[in-house]
């Protein structure tokens, strides 16, 4: 499948507040399924200066999927803009599918029709990401939620950092930690807990 990286920002507002139009370089054919990847370089100015000029209100970058595919819009037209190299692409059935990470490029690229899973329910039910400067380990860190693997309407964290993951979690299921009764209570413990020892 074609796939595209955009921003982060531009890649929520397509899958959660209806863009439907881009605009890009490349041509392609109209009625091409499209795979949508959030790139993985994304600051606080650039929430800040999406927001204001799409009219929106995004997420703060934690809450964003960075460096993720997200889903596949179909193209439904792709013509030229205004006088520039640019084209202007409208986009019709935004789709979210199993997110997964993937390197991201400046063009127009390929990933493997296997990798395209629309089962959502394989999606954490919240994540966060940032980087941690100060005590051991340092790196980028990700904290998921996800149902609890025994209780019912209950929720756990799992925490990535560094490269690894935490460990010595709940009994059969090690990388899962804690029995929440709120998705935000979980993802928030995942963080001090977790991430930060506290």
């Amino acid at each position: 499948m074609k796939a595209i990286t955009l921003k982060a920002p531009l890649v929520w507002a397509i899958f959660n507040a209806n863009l439907s139009t881009i605009r890009h370089k490349e041509y392609l054919d109209p009625g091409t399924q499209l795979a949508v990847h959030a790139g993985k370089s994304c600051s606080v100015v650039d929430v800040e200066k999406f927001s204001k000029r799409l009219g929106i209100s995004i997420p703060p970058r934690e809450r964003l999927f960075l460096g993720q595919v997200v889903g596949v819009v179909s193209i439904v037209e792709c013509c030229p803009f205004s006088g520039n190299m640019a084209r202007e692409w409208v986009l019709a059935k935004p789709k979210p599918i199993r997110r997964f990470y993937w390197r991201g490029q400046a063009w127009v690229y390929d990933i493997p029709d296997e990798r395209i899973d629309f089962d959502t329910s394989k999606n954490p039910v919240a994540e966060e990401s940032g980087y941690k400067f100060s005590g051991a380990p340092k790196g980028e860190w990700r904290v998921t939620v996800w149902p609890h693997p025994s209780e019912e309407n209950f929720y756990s964290y799992a925490v990535a950092i560094a490269g690894g993951f935490l460990g010595n979690g709940i009994l059969g299921h090690t990388t899962l930690h804690g029995c929440y009764p709120d998705a935000e209570e979980a993802l928030q413990a995942g963080i001090e807990q977790g991430v930060y020892g506290r």
